[in-house]
């Protein structure tokens, strides 16, 4: 039948609602409770029952009750009652048979059953949990009271704490309360001292436990526990170890820590034999007990350490009002002091009167100024002496060093001596009257370092002087050596002053003589400043440039020399000139070159004008008239040229036939007359030679050498010389080494020039090396920038070159002979002089043929070693 009830609930569930809408037309009420139930879950959990499963039920009973707190169990039935008549029409409906309709009895009636027991649950539940209310609020009724009690007690332990802030008051009170409040076996009270070892200061109860005094180190696992917990350690039983001998034996333990506002400074031990278990319940009264005695306790100290301030402050306060007053004495006598040095400059009046007021100010019945002297600064002399005049009479000298004041400016301290008696630096002054008694002080007078003397004061009393006077002295020292250092400084000037006025108006009578010198030169001067901007032109200056003074002034030299020199301008290089004024020796660098102005020939120099300590000031462009000069050397010339060719004329007939005569061309001669025939040929073309060399010399010096310009190769022009001098250098034995790379550049030059140099400079070479010598004949391509610094600034600096140098190991040139080797008819002393013959003229030929060809020719010699002559000539494509 179970199976059939069961199918037919389940057939019935969609017409559950349907159920629901009657049982709220039969019902009131019905639909306030009932709509807390789903209808569907009331059907499954029916159904369930049906099977034998009534959890479900059992839990929707149990929603139903609990969340309906004003349903009751009546109402409940009734509402099932209604239900089961409402099914058990349905199921009649569908023609049930009567075991169905008791098995749906059945089902109601148990769940009548479950409805009641939940019921019977619920309530019970309610009646257990208002009987715990009940309890929980008479227990806590109960705290409460205990609770008003112990804060009452707090109020007043509060009170009398807050009503006085002297230590030993403040633990009496708190010893009392605690124990009074908690009945303890024993209660102590322990404070750090400044060992930070645990001390007790108040103890009450049995006489058993630790009294005033005790101390426990801080290693104390007690004293420990105090300082690591926050709110107590309680110890049912005392621990038995000998670390806790002071614990009472059968009492339980109760260590509350007594923290404030900067740790903790204390603790509180309650022990209780009686009822141990006591104190666990005492622990949050002692703890706010000993919480508010911390407070109490830190207060009074704070309270102790401010009077203790406020004491020492109105004592420093004191103290400080009399150094004010001291200070303010001191800035008045500074203010006066500084006044009196500020209205003069007269030393011996700022000395006595500084003097006068210190002494007065200090009570001192001596003082005198000891200045250094100017021309012995190592020496103190007397300047000033109180109430009286200084002369030569009572004037003292002190070595620096030397006694108390020798000592202050040597170490530049103040002393102060108590008694003169008994300092070992006092030195009696030979003829004084003065006795050794006393006091004294030595204030040092300083100004940036440099002592400028010391001022003494002295009393006939020992002790007299003080630190207070002392330090008037330092402050007033400071003003007055500043005053002496400002007289001297004036006196300085005033000396520098009239000196310079002297030298002023000696230079003013100089520059007068100066300007009527250069007025009166034949030259032409123009000098500039460093800018290049004009400062000085003569009258000669404007009359080789045909330009008025006034606006020769107004030029820049720059412009000057590109305006007026325009063709020679790279020749007067202004800017270089400023840049490198002087040579690798130290002397000036001069450029000069000629130019014609008009009809004029004019000689131009440029030069740096330089101070004492070669530092460029401007410079200096001198312009000479030399038309006469070289009309002169012009008509010199013409006249060495005609006189040449005219002896030169005879001269070759005199060769010729003495040739003739040599070859027995007008009969054979004897020996006697053919060394005099020799003779004859011999001189005779010495002098053909030196008619040759003057007329090279004449023709480079008046221009009029033409230059035939091509591209040779330097071997081919050595190859000519060698040639030529082969005959000399096998007669003489010498080794000849040639080391010429292969691929030099050409050079562009006149391929006779260029013999005529290499001939004459291998000529000497052979010459003035002993027979069995060596020659070494080099090339090599250069740059401007490898040559040595001479001759670097005399080269173009872009250019390339060739650098031939021809090296002998013969008797070399004495350094001061160097420079004269390329002068005119020049020959200097050497053991071949003799023998090598020769008019000096080879070299000084050579030198302006290599300036005419582009290069430079230099040498460098070791006497008894050799020389070498570097000849540098620019390669073909630089000359291009």
């Amino acid at each position: 039948m179970k199976h059939v009830l069961n199918h037919w609930l389940q057939t019935q569930q969609n017409n559950l609602l349907q159920w629901w809408s009657h049982l709220h037309d039969v019902t009131t009420g019905s639909v306030a409770i009932l709509s807390y139930l789903d209808p569907q879950r009331f059907a499954r959990a029916l159904t369930a029952a049906a099977n034998g499963d009534d959890q479900s039920l059992r839990a929707l009973f149990s929603e139903l009750i609990a969340d309906q707190s004003d349903a009751d169990l009546p109402t409940l039935v009734r509402h099932l009652n209604q239900l089961h008549r409402i099914a058990r029409t349905a199921l009649l409906h569908d023609h049930a048979d009567p075991a169905t309709l008791d098995s749906l009895a059945q089902l109601f009636e148990h769940a009548l059953v479950t409805l009641a027991e939940v019921w019977s649950e619920h309530t019970n539940q309610l009646i257990h949990e208002r009987e715990f209310i009940a309890a929980s609020l008479d227990a806590a009724s109960a705290a409460a009271d205990q609770r008003a009690l112990q804060l009452k007690a707090l109020n007043d332990i509060s009170q009398r704490l807050s009503a006085t802030l002297d230590h030993d008051a403040l633990i009496e009170i708190v010893i009392d309360s605690l124990h009074r409040l908690t009945d303890a076996y024993h209660v102590a009270l322990w404070l750090t001292d400044s060992d930070r070892r645990f001390r007790v200061v108040a103890c009450r109860g049995s006489t058993e436990g630790p009294s005033v005094g005790y101390v426990l180190p801080e290693t104390n696992p007690v004293i420990q526990a105090a300082f690591t917990g926050t709110s107590g350690t309680f110890w049912p039983t005392a621990p038995t170890d000998p670390s806790h001998q002071w614990l009472l034996a059968g009492c339980s333990v109760l260590v509350i820590p007594m923290t404030g506002g900067e740790g903790v400074i204390g603790a509180v031990t309650l022990q209780e034999r009686h009822n141990p278990l006591d104190l666990r319940f005492m622990q949050d009264l002692a703890q706010s007990i000993a919480s508010q005695a911390a407070i109490a306790l830190q207060n009074a100290d704070l309270y102790h350490t401010i009077r203790t301030l406020n004491a020492e402050l109105e004592q420093r306060v004191i103290e400080r009002t009399h150094e004010l007053e001291e200070e303010k004495d001191r800035l008045a006598t500074l203010h006066a002091i500084a006044s009196e040095v500020n209205r003069s400059l007269d030393l011996d009046l700022i000395l006595n009167n500084s003097l006068e007021m210190l002494a007065h100010i200090v009570q001192a019945e001596h003082a005198s100024i000891l200045l250094t002297e100017e021309e012995s600064p190592s020496l103190l002399a007397t300047r000033a002496i109180l109430g009286r005049k200084v002369t030569p009479d009572n004037t003292v000298r002190f070595a620096i060093g030397q006694g108390i004041a020798g000592w202050a400016a040597q170490h530049g301290q103040t002393v102060l001596v108590n008694d003169v008696q008994q300092d070992d630096r006092w030195v009696t002054i030979p003829g004084s009257n003065r006795k050794r008694e006393g006091s004294m002080i030595a204030v040092p007078l300083f100004v940036q370092g440099e002592v400028l003397g010391v001022m003494t004061l002295s009393h006939s009393r020992p002790n007299f002087f003080h630190e207070g006077h002392v330090r008037l002295l330092n402050a007033c020292a400071g003003t007055i050596a500043i005053g002496i250092n400002n007289a001297k400084l004036y006196r300085m000037i005033i000396d520098e002053s009239n000196r310079r006025s002297e030298l002023l108006e000696r230079q003013q009578r100089e520059t007068s003589q100066i300007t009527a010198i250069l007025q009166s030169l034949l030259d032409g001067v123009l000098v500039c400043d460093i800018h290049g901007s004009i400062l000085s032109v003569n009258q000669a200056a404007g009359r080789i440039l045909h330009r008025p003074i006034e606006e020769l002034l107004l030029w820049n030299m720059h412009d000057l020399i590109q305006h007026c020199l325009s063709t020679h301008a790279a020749d007067l290089p202004l800017e270089e000139l400023f840049r490198r004024p002087l040579t690798t020796d130290g002397t000036p660098r001069t450029f000069s070159t000629t130019t014609t102005i008009g009809n004029a020939t004019i000689n131009v120099s440029l030069s740096p004008v330089l101070n004492e300590n070669d530092r460029t000031l401007g410079a200096l462009l001198v312009l000479r008239d030399i038309t006469r000069e070289v009309e002169a050397d012009r008509m010199k010339n013409e006249f060495i040229g005609t006189m040449s060719h005219e002896l030169r004329t005879p001269m070759t007939a005199i060769k010729g036939f003495t040739q003739l005569l040599a070859m027995g061309g007008l009969g054979q001669l004897n020996d006697t007359q053919r060394e005099f025939v020799n003779t004859i040929y011999n001189n005779t073309e010495r002098m053909i030679n030196l008619i040759n060399d003057v007329l090279e010399i004449t023709k480079i010096e008046s221009g009029s050498i033409e230059l035939e310009w091509r591209s040779l190769h330097l071997a081919e022009a050595l190859s000519g010389v060698i040639a030529e001098l082969q005959s000399h250098i096998s007669q003489r034995q010498h080794q000849l080494t040639i080391s010429i790379p292969p691929g030099l550049p050409l050079i562009r030059a006149d391929a006779m020039r260029l013999h005529q140099i290499l001939y004459h400079v291998l000529l000497n070479a052979v010459k003035y090396t002993p027979a069995g010598g060596k020659i070494t004949i080099a090339a090599r391509e250069i740059l401007n920038v490898d040559f040595p610094e001479p001759v670097r600034s005399i080269l173009h600096t872009n250019h390339r070159y060739l650098l031939l140098s021809i090296s002998d190991t013969g008797v070399g040139i004495r350094p001061e002979d160097l420079p004269r080797i390329f002068d005119r008819f020049f020959r200097a002393e050497n053991p071949l002089k003799v023998e090598a013959g020769g008019t000096g003229l080879g070299l000084s030929i050579v030198k302006p043929l290599v300036q005419l060809l582009g290069g430079h020719i230099w040498v460098e010699s070791t006497v008894g070693q050799g020389s070498t002559f570097y000849i540098a000539l620019p390669v073909a494509a630089e000359r291009a």
